[in-house]
C-alpha cells in the first residue's frame, strides 16, 4: 500500500498505511531544526533545537513550552540516567572536535567530555548497570562509550557498516538498549542493525534486523515494537516485534522531517508518542518548508519502562 509522503523516498518500504490520533503540541517557526527528544521521570519532554544551540523543554500537564538551557555548540542527542540527569551529545556537523554535556534538572550544564575526532556525535543511550553513555558518531562508523563516573571515552564499536553511503549523510544514527542488545539505526544504509550487550559491557557481533527502512531515531514500546522517526520519508512507523511494518503518521499528520520519538511517562500519557520534526529542513514537502513540531501521538501501548530519572 502506498503511504502519503513516502513513495518518492527511494529505498524505503513503509508497509500499511493506518494513521493513530495525534495532534501538534509544539511548534518553532520554519528553519528550527528539532533534532531529538528524551522525556523526564514527571514526564516532562525534552526537545534539542540543534539549530540553535538549545534545549526547550514542554510541560504536558500545562502546555507550557520554555528554554531549559543554552549550549555552546549544536545539541543532537538526548538521554536520561537513573539519577535524573540529561546527558546531551553536540557539535559542529563534520567538524571536530564532538561533545558531550551533562545538564541536572534544574536546567545548569556542564561540559563532560571533549571528543577531539569526532565529526557527528549523534543518538545516544544510558547503560546503567555499567554507568556508561553509548554515542553513534554519524560519520565514522563508531559507537563511543562514555564513562559517566569519569571524564574519559573509548571506542565500543566499529564497522564500515556503521558509516554512511554518502559524505555528509548520518550512519549510525538512533541507538538504544532494548532486552539485552543494542539497537542502531543506520540511516545512510536504510537499516537497523544490533549487537548483544555482553556481561562485562563490551558488544557482540552485529548482526542486522532490518533493510529498507530509512530510519533516523526511534523508541521501543514495552511490546518490542520499534517506533521510528524516518525524517525524509516523512512518517512514523512502527515495526513490530515480528517484523510487520505499518506507517502511523505522514505529512498530512505533522511527520514533515520527523527526527526522533520517545513514549510520554506521567500517569496518563504513557501511550503517547512524542514525535519531533524539522519541518523538512532537510527534504521540504512539496518544496514548501515547515514549522518544526512536537508531536503526540495515541498509539495504544506502552513504552518500554526507562531509567527512573
Amino acid at each position: 500500500m502506498t503511504v502519503p509522503g513516502t513513495a518518492s523516498w527511494p529505498g524505503h518500504d513503509g508497509g500499511a498505511w493506518a494513521p493513530v490520533p495525534g495532534r501538534i503540541v509544539a511548534s518553532w517557526p520554519a528553519g528550527y531544526f528539532a533534532e531529538n527528544v528524551a522525556v523526564a521521570g514527571d514526564g516532562t519532554v525534552l526537545v534539542s533545537l540543534h539549530s540553535h544551540n538549545r534545549i526547550d523543554r514542554y510541560r504536558p500537564d500545562t502546555g507550557e513550552l520554555d528554554v531549559f538551557c543554552q549550549l555552546p555548540a549544536p545539541a543532537t542527542g538526548l538521554a536520561f540516567d537513573a539519577a535524573g540527569v540529561l546527558w546531551v551529545t553536540g557539535g559542529e556537523v563534520g567538524r571536530p572536535p564532538g561533545y558531550v554535556w551533562r545538564a541536572d534538572p534544574e536546567g545548569e550544564a556542564e561540559e563532560w567530555v571533549e571528543i577531539a575526532d569526532a565529526l557527528f556525535l549523534n543518538g545516544c543511550a544510558v547503560l546503567s548497570t555499567q554507568q556508561t553513555l553509548l554515542v553513534a558518531e554519524s560519520l565514522t562508523g563508531r559507537v563511543l562509550a562514555v564513562d559517566q563516573r569519569n571524564p574519559a571515552w573509548s571506542t565500543w564499536v566499529e564497522d564500515a557498516r556503521l558509516r554512511p553511503e554518502r559524505e555528509q549523510m548520518p550512519g549510525a544514527n538512533g541507538i538504544k538498549l532494548h532486552q539485552g542488545w543494542v539497537w542502531i539505526s543506520v540511516t545512510d544504509r536504510d537499516a537497523i542493525l544490533r549487537a548483544e550487550l555482553l556481561p562485562d559491557g563490551r558488544a557482540g557481533e552485529l548482526e542486522t534486523v532490518a533493510e529498507e527502512l530509512r530510519a533516523d531515531d526511534f523508541a521501543f514500546s514495552e511490546l518490542g515494537a520499534m517506533y521510528i522517526a524516518t525524517h525524509v520519508a516523512q512518517s512514523v512507523l512502527r515495526l513490530g516485534a515480528d517484523g510487520t511494518r505499518t506507517t502511523i503518521a505522514g505529512p498530512d499528520e505533522g511527520a514533515v522531517g520527523s527526527t526522533a520519538c520517545a513514549f510520554g511517562r506521567a500517569h496518563g500519557d504513557r501511550q503517547a508518542l512524542y514525535v519531533t520534526t524539522n519541518g523538512g529542513l532537510s527534504l521540504p514537502y512539496d518544496g514548501q518548508l515547515q514549522d518544526a513540531k512536537l508531536l503526540r501521538l495515541k498509539v495504544g501501548e506502552d513504552g518500554e519502562p526507562l531509567p527512573c530519572g
